[in-house]
């Protein structure tokens, strides 16, 4: 939620004005802001995150402003508000959710009537039920009166707010014009990818502050969706248009049948995983704050579900044949180390080999021999701390002269959003700012890069340059930048709107 001076704003208080406007009668549709004669809507047809989800949309404005109002009514309000400003302005994102959850569809019907009373009315008659529904626990249902003059005011303001972080955040929401740009480069490829590593169900919940012990604490929102660097990597690289297969042992439970059901919806091959009767699929508990800082724990289950080197040795015609592998600890060191050297069977053309080292082998690190088979080492620098002595202060510098010392092409190390290439032979270090993002790197950001890093060494033929650099940087802004969506992973376009918007 918003600070009081960013609530107070000029922008966000003409926005949640004509939000309150467009709350009256039928509430906010397309059909009545396209009919607007009185400029009611205009302060939201004006916002360039309206106009940008227009042209990647490919819709009018009128449909593109509900729509918009609608994803961030789902994504970015929560609890009570999220229910108060769909059924206030009758937008009916709740709808099939409140459906499934057994209300009753005349409820249903009048909870989106045409008529504001009527909406208001069956609000509170149901109010504990409704919060039931999308597992929220209220405080006392309000008056008619506090309803109207408070609750619904704070809902449609810190909506307002939303939308306008949007308007400056989202990813090529600046500057934005409405005209025909002419043709734009193409922005898909051919090239192919497999990605190694863990697909589990990731179970966030969104927090203000993370509770002292012996305590707890409300969360501000939660999803359990598909989640996993392999998996997050592999769905990254999609989005750019890369053909992309994913190596992982994913169980046959309703979670297993819900993790492949999202990877075919995202366009992932799924044909090499490895499916695990009668084992349950593993679970990373996220607690992730406002502003993109999170920390998780990990229930791997790693005796039922893993990858061994026989698991990958069967795919080694994909691995050998594509132009990029992308490797994550996930997988068991062995099959990590196994898998690096089949890639390098044929020293003539292999592809290209991106690893992630998260998480770190507690017992021990990896040989010397695997380290020289890494093309792009990946990391956060308290990754790296096994190749510090225990009794010496951890320098990023060193640290990267020692894995480059052991073969390690290069070494991207993240740093607030941005990132610090050594590369051998080591001579200057190249140091890539991040884009401007309200929220810090989020827990997707460094997938975004990865699988940006991968799509842009195919399309240069592998040069690594400070260009390709800064736009697997753009691509981990993006992610950070959409931060808290459901899915913040960018497609191409929106790291060339990105990197466009800050040229000019």
């Amino acid at each position: 939620m918003a600070d009081s001076g960013e609530m107070r704003s000029e922008k966000v208080l003409v926005l949640a004005n004509a939000l309150e406007k467009l709350r009256t009668h039928s509430g906010l549709t397309a059909d009545r802001v396209r009919a607007d004669r009185t400029g009611i809507s205009a302060p939201l047809l004006t916002l360039a995150a309206t106009q940008r989800y227009a042209d990647v949309h490919a819709l009018d404005l009128p449909d593109a402003a509900v729509a918009l109002v609608g994803e961030c009514v789902r994504d970015d309000l929560s609890q009570s508000q999220r229910i108060v400003a769909d059924i206030i302005l009758a937008l009916g994102v709740l709808e099939e959710t409140l459906r499934a959850a057994g209300i009753d569809p005349h409820i249903t019907r009048a909870l989106y009537q045409l008529d504001l009373g009527r909406r208001r009315e069956t609000l509170l008659n149901h109010w504990h039920p409704l919060h039931a529904a999308v597992s929220v626990t209220p405080q006392a249902a309000p008056s008619d009166r506090y309803l109207r003059g408070t609750t619904e005011l704070a809902a449609l303001r810190e909506l307002a707010y939303q939308l306008t972080r949007r308007d400056t955040y989202s990813v090529g929401a600046k500057n934005v014009v409405r005209t025909d740009p002419g043709p734009r480069p193409e922005l898909s490829s051919s090239g192919r990818v497999v990605v190694i590593g863990g697909a589990v169900m990731d179970a966030t919940f969104r927090t203000k502050h993370l509770p002292a012990p012996e305590t707890s604490s409300e969360a501000l929102g939660f999803s359990l969706a598909p989640g996993g660097k392999g998996l997050t990597q592999a769905v990254a690289a999609a989005r750019l248009g890369l053909r992309t297969s994913l190596i992982a042992a994913v169980a046959t439970d309703s979670f297993g049948d819900k993790i492949v059901e999202y990877l075919e919806q995202e366009n992932v091959d799924t044909s090499l995983l490895k499916r695990v009767p009668g084992a349950d699929t593993p679970f990373t508990g996220v607690f992730q704050q406002q502003l993109g800082d999170s920390i998780a724990v990990n229930w791997r289950n790693d005796k039922q579900i893993h990858l061994d080197a026989g698991d990958v040795f069967k795919h080694r015609k994909e691995l050998q044949e594509c132009d990029a592998v992308l490797l994550t600890f996930e997988v068991p060191r062995d099959t990590l180390e196994d898998t690096l050297a089949l890639v390098h069977d044929d020293a003539g053309k292999r592809p290209v080999v991106i690893v992630t080292p998260g998480q770190p082998y507690p017992d021990d690190e990896v040989s010397a021999d695997t380290l020289a088979q890494i093309d792009y080492l990946v990391a956060h620098a308290w990754e790296l701390e096994s190749f510090v002595g225990q009794d010496a202060d951890f320098d990023p510098d060193s640290v990267a002269r020692t894995l480059l010392a052991y073969g390690v092409k290069t070494l991207c190390l993240l740093v607030r959003g941005g990132c610090n290439a050594y590369s051998r032979p080591l001579r200057d270090v190249l140091r890539i700012a991040a884009p401007p993002a309200i929220y810090k790197e989020s827990a997707v950001a460094r997938d975004a890069f990865c699988a940006a890093l991968a799509a842009r060494l195919i399309d240069t033929k592998y040069e690594f340059s400070d260009k390709v650099a800064h736009w697997a940087a753009a691509a981990m802004s993006c992610a950070a930048s959409d931060f808290p969506r459901r899915n913040s992973l960018p497609t191409r376009r929106r790291i060339e709107d990105l990197l466009e918007g800050l040229q000019t």
